[in-house]
């Protein structure tokens, strides 16, 4: 089989440099968005610094229960918390993002964000839902599985080493990613600060030392 590195992340909201790092350096991006939902994650918030310089977060108003949901079926708040989220991004960064918060969905509104943030950085790596994948393992088992639909290689976050089941990487490459970001803000923050304009050469330079 062809030598193909997966990643395989949750749909974050407007995520971290990291997150693009490590989709930059896969072959093969799988958004992982059949999982419970997370409450208190990145899923629905982020932060980015402020023109006063200040951590400021934005949030995206879920359902009540969503943490008995799966991602990809978290619904969001219909009232005014969309108007107060688009104002104080466009205040900050000039920038008109109705159209993105007006799904109802939070995996529509992740995807979006994702999907603005990858274009802007230069992103090619193909990008898949596990939803559509119809792999029904559990936890490691199922990120193994994942991997061999495309490939060979599985590369993790350093979170990997607390839950992974390391055993069951019989004929797939286990590798670690720590990422080497400037900042914990939202790439958001980063692509309006022109702090990426060398994203694509510093990854590749990166990781051919720093994986493990």
């Amino acid at each position: 089989m062809e030598k193909i590195k997966v990643a395989i992340h949750q749909p974050e909201h407007f995520p971290y440099m990291g997150f693009f790092q490590k989709m930059e350096y896969a072959d093969v991006f799988v958004i992982i968005d059949d999982v419970q939902y997370s409450k208190g994650n990145w899923q629905n918030r982020n932060r980015f610094l402020n023109k006063n310089n200040t951590d400021e977060f934005f949030t995206i108003q879920v359902e009540k229960n969503a943490y008995k949901k799966l991602i990809n079926e978290v619904e969001v708040v219909d009232n005014n918390w969309k108007h107060k989220v688009v104002k104080k991004l466009e205040y900050n960064f000039g920038i008109d993002f109705t159209d993105l918060y007006s799904n109802k969905k939070l995996i529509d509104i992740n995807m979006k964000s994702i999907e603005w943030a990858r274009e802007r950085l230069g992103i090619k790596t193909p990008m898949f839902l596990s939803s559509d994948l119809n792999i029904n393992t559990k936890s490691t088992q199922r990120l193994v599985d994942i991997v061999r639909r495309f490939g060979t290689e599985y590369i993790s976050g350093e979170g990997g080493k607390l839950y992974l089941d390391e055993s069951l990487f019989t004929d797939v490459k286990l590798s670690y990613h720590k990422p080497r970001v400037l900042n914990p803000y939202s790439a958001l923050y980063n692509i309006c600060n022109n702090l990426t304009d060398t994203f694509i050469e510093d990854v590749e330079k990166y990781y051919k030392t720093n994986l493990i």
